[in-house]
């Protein structure tokens, strides 16, 4: 699904991520766990193709991805149903293709006539993704998709992107919460000083770390 190979970042002669190794199939989820500056989100923007790295290569053999950045892409003034028309028609898309099923999938259906500058937190960044997905990816990567949510969308969403998962959709994000780490029973990995590191699901931290609780061991790699 993806393969990256000795990604380099610098900005103004600092190293952001050096050498960074990684792939993901279908069906699998990755979450990408650091701390602030620690370059996740310019790993992710390179992953997704929006940002070019000094150094290495990128395979995606599913075409292109599905990015939905933590700063939501929406036109505040748009409702969600002109959102969702605008981001299909601009990546080649037909709207009527997969745009229903992602609705209903994650329930936007009630406020998709309303504009996005009346809408939750929730709210918009369910809407984000849907429009992110217009382009029928196999591959979603998401920046921080649960920063700032209530418990109950971010259960929602959680339960939206497990059901892609399921059907066969391979999905990249970051995360700080515990509970959004275990949510898809995802591949952990962290970044710190450049490097990543594969830590792998979270029973298999768990026993690695001799029974010490998830984020504990997760901590200790930070």
């Amino acid at each position: 699904m993806i393969t990256a190979t000795g990604i380099s970042k610098s900005y103004g002669g600092e190293s952001v991520l050096d050498g960074i190794n990684f792939s993901a199939l279908p069906g699998e989820s990755a979450v990408i766990v650091g701390r602030n500056g620690t370059g996740k989100s310019t790993l992710l923007s390179i992953l997704a193709g929006y940002l070019r790295p000094d150094s290495g290569t990128i395979s995606i053999q599913c075409g292109s991805a599905a990015f939905c950045p933590q700063d939501d892409n929406l036109f505040e003034d748009l409702t969600v149903r002109d959102n969702i028309l605008f981001w299909a028609r601009a990546r080649g898309s037909r709207p009527d293709t997969n745009a229903p099923d992602l609705a209903k999938l994650f329930d936007i259906g009630s406020y998709a006539g309303k504009r996005v500058r009346h809408l939750s937190g929730g709210m918009k960044k369910s809407a984000a993704i849907v429009c992110a997905l217009t382009n029928s990816s196999q591959l979603l990567i998401l920046d921080e998709p649960f920063s700032g949510l209530d418990i109950f969308y971010k259960d929602a969403i959680l339960r939206a992107l497990d059901t892609l998962k399921s059907m066969g959709k391979c999905i990249i994000y970051t995360s700080h919460n515990t509970d959004e780490i275990i949510g898809l029973d995802s591949q952990i990995y962290t970044i710190s000083q450049g490097k990543l590191t594969h830590m792998g699901t979270r029973d298999t931290i768990i026993r690695s770390a001799g029974g010490s609780n998830l984020l504990e061991a997760i901590l200790n790699k930070l």
